[in-house]
């Protein structure tokens, strides 16, 4: 398999929106790997429900520096279509709405040798500007040359892995898209987080990026 590791900073200010808030907007520690596929179907110039990324490649995510979370008043257009007669309008009401300031992170992606050597030269050259998040959330990356990456076995994880464990921050997040006769639905796992960069200890199979121990979804 070969690799690629992505270091990315908000420059500003970022949203990740759980789908399930309304009155109050929170955000995921973490991009959610939809987010992270997005961003990378943004650079390649995919078309807006083009998944084929989720049987491409792998992901997973370090977090280096969370930033910090803070909380602001927004407008927020709602879409409310009427099927009789036809029309679509968009009222808006005030939120308050978490964001975090310049989060830091490192995302490594795993695949075949041409995937990953198009997905490296979209993010240098991409097709689209890039954001992570909210369209106004600009981001900045720094990619690693094209990597072999193999199997080992380890006793501690440094990035996100499947399941609870102890002392990391846990989240339910967007993993893939599920379509079904022209409708999307959202397939969510449960992760745990390290946090201050310390490592989860789990023994078991993991990929070995340079000096990372990578558990790649």
């Amino acid at each position: 398999m070969k690799g690629l590791v992505i270091q990315c900073e908000v420059l500003y200010f970022a949203t990740f929106r759980k789908p399930a808030s309304t009155s109050l907007i929170l955000t995921f520690t973490i991009p959610a790997f939809t987010t992270i596929r997005g961003m990378i179907a943004n650079a390649l110039g995919h078309q807006q429900h083009d998944h084929s990324l989720q049987e491409q490649i792998r992901l997973s995510i370090r977090m280096r520096d969370p930033g910090f979370k803070n909380v602001e008043m927004a407008k927020v257009l709602k879409l409310k279509e009427s099927p009789a007669p036809p029309s679509t309008r968009y009222p808006s009401s005030p939120m308050f709405r978490e964001y975090l300031v310049n989060p830091k992170y490192e995302i490594f992606v795993g695949g075949q040798a041409e995937v990953i050597t198009r997905v490296q030269e979209a993010l240098m050259f991409p097709a689209r500007p890039l954001y992570l998040g909210q369209s106004d959330d600009l981001v900045e990356l720094e990619t690693s040359d094209v990597i072999d990456v193999e199997e080992v076995e380890v006793d501690h994880i440094h990035t996100v892995v499947e399941g609870i464990y102890p002392g990391c921050l846990v989240e339910k997040v967007p993993f893939t898209f599920s379509e079904e006769k022209g409708k999307y639905s959202v397939v969510y796992k449960v992760i745990s987080i390290p946090v201050n960069e310390q490592p989860i200890d789990k023994t078991g199979n993991a990929y070995l990026f340079k000096e990372m121990n990578v558990f790649l979804f």
